[in-house]
């Protein structure tokens, strides 16, 4: 499926919005607690689910283990991918990890959704912003409603 280019307000690389940081220090939090729990390492949970490789100094490290660190320092949260592996590499549920109730209160500063006109965008345009769960099927028909748009369908 060919990605969609939607236009939005200029951000700088790696800025987060308050929310996203918010969201990104609690889900580290959940993640350490249960490593904790478990007694894991952050190179023992990356080989968990990465397996281990021979670097170049010939020894055998965990592959991906910057990654954890990245999730247990607050820095981001991971694809949902990897969320995936993440939870089952724990033997939690991935609700256990991030639970929608608490994504939901990541953006509770910000309204479900929005539409805006900037200044000095193209004519006949509006940036649109959503933040509501959606069950899968109204998530399918938003998607093509945008690939239409993209291609200059109306």
């Amino acid at each position: 499926m060919p990605q969609v280019k939607i236009n939005q307000p200029p951000r700088l690389t790696g800025a987060r919005l308050p929310t996203e940081r918010s969201r990104d220090v609690v889900f580290a939090k959940r993640l350490q607690h249960f490593m904790a729990e478990r007694e894991l390492t952050q190179s023992d949970l990356a080989a968990k689910i990465w397996g281990r490789a021979v670097n170049t100094e010939g020894k055998n490290v965990a592959r991906g283990r910057d990654r954890i660190s990245v999730w247990t320092n607050g820095k981001n949260i991971p694809d949902t991918k990897n969320l995936s592996k993440l939870a089952r590499a724990l033997g939690v549920k991935v609700s256990d990890l991030i639970p929608e109730a608490e994504m939901k209160a990541a953006h509770r500063g910000l309204a479900d959704w929005s539409f805006t006109k900037p200044h000095g965008g193209d004519p006949g345009q509006t940036f649109v912003q959503i933040a509501q769960f959606v069950s899968d099927d109204a998530a399918h028909a938003i998607q093509g409603i945008l690939l239409k748009d993209a291609k200059g369908g109306h």
